[in-house]
């Protein structure tokens, strides 16, 4: 593929992602913010706020507001990013005033029901922006540049910014509606911050044992993942460890004790969280001629692995304690 046609792809497909992006956030927006009078943050909020006050349409003010952002972006996010912003900026004006009718909707009495489900709704379509490097214009290039710089997530990077916002229309509106607003804005920064990182949860277990090589086997045999072997040194002891470092799934933490309490019942483990796994076995399926070009296993009759001569010989010496051979 050229890269003329990879880059008219990449636009072509972030347009689209954008557009769904832009309508679920007017659409909680309409449905649940504008008729109790929540505040979305950022220069929609603000849009929002001379709404309120003086009735000029949220979707142009925030057309004009955005203008000097556009600068913005060019000088430290480059072309497509500023283009991604331009289109954002304009698809998220245009269907917040085009979906404005839906702010008529007698549906959610409940201030903080409506809060919850716009905060949901709006922190989808802030998710499905950040995740595909597109942003609705706004905070949202503040924030984009503060984690490129500073590695901080962007949710919760426009979730401070808008503290301040909510701070300001705390002037002219109730107490119970900027608390509210603060409660969306919340779940707003969750939902998009679960969005980018990913809900596909793994677990990382790092395993410490005398029996390393056994414990890997057991893994391999028996949750058909492999393992990495990382090397380390006691700081008690001085002595020379081999550390098993192993994706595993959320399902398999407990059978995963199960086979080291077996194999070595005082073996040190501990397991993090983690997401967005992305590799063979998890995200593309294990080949076979990847899973089977190993001196270690061969596959058996009936599909299953079993471990060659040289690698039970490796296993009975390390159940024995010998050394490992010199220049191995």
């Amino acid at each position: 593929m050229k890269r003329n046609d990879f880059r008219l792809n990449s636009y072509f497909f972030t347009t689209m992602v954008t557009l769904v992006g832009c309508f679920f956030y007017a659409l909680g927006l309409n449905l649940f913010f504008v008729p109790h009078q929540f505040i979305a943050g950022g220069f929609t909020g603000i849009a929002m706020i001379i709404y309120y006050l003086a009735g000029f349409p949220i979707g142009v003010t925030n057309i004009l507001l955005n203008i000097p952002i556009l600068l913005l972006s060019l000088r430290f996010m480059g072309r497509f990013y500023t283009v991604m912003t331009v289109v954002g900026t304009i698809a998220i004006s245009l269907i917040i005033d085009a979906t404005a009718p839906l702010s008529a909707w007698p549906g959610v009495k409940d201030p903080l029901i409506a809060a919850i489900s716009g905060g949901v709704l709006l922190g989808t379509g802030c998710g499905i922006l950040y995740r595909y490097n597109s942003n609705s214009g706004g905070l949202d290039v503040i924030g984009a540049i503060v984690k490129k710089y500073y590695n901080l997530e962007i949710g919760y990077v426009v979730f401070a910014l808008n503290c301040l916002i909510v701070a300001v229309s705390g002037l002219f509106f109730s107490v119970e509606t900027t608390i509210s607003t603060l409660v969306a804005m919340y779940i707003n920064a969750t939902v998009s911050g679960r969005i980018v990182i990913g809900f596909a949860q793994r677990k990382a277990a790092f395993i410490v044992s005398e029996k390393p090589y056994e414990v890997a086997d057991a893994l391999l045999r028996n949750l058909h993942h492999g393992a990495t072997l990382l090397y380390g040194q006691g700081a008690y002891t001085g002595g020379d460890k081999k550390i098993l470092f192993a994706i595993i799934n959320l399902t398999q933490i407990s059978r995963l004790k199960w086979l080291i309490r077996k194999v070595d019942p005082h073996a040190f483990l501990f397991i993090m969280n983690t997401t967005d796994v992305i590799g063979r076995g998890f995200t593309s399926p294990l080949s076979r001629a990847a899973t089977l070009d190993t001196s270690r296993y061969r596959p058996a009759a009936d599909g299953t692995l079993v471990p060659t001569d040289e690698w039970l010989q490796e296993l009975s010496r390390e159940e024995r304690g010998e050394p490992e051979p010199k220049g191995k």
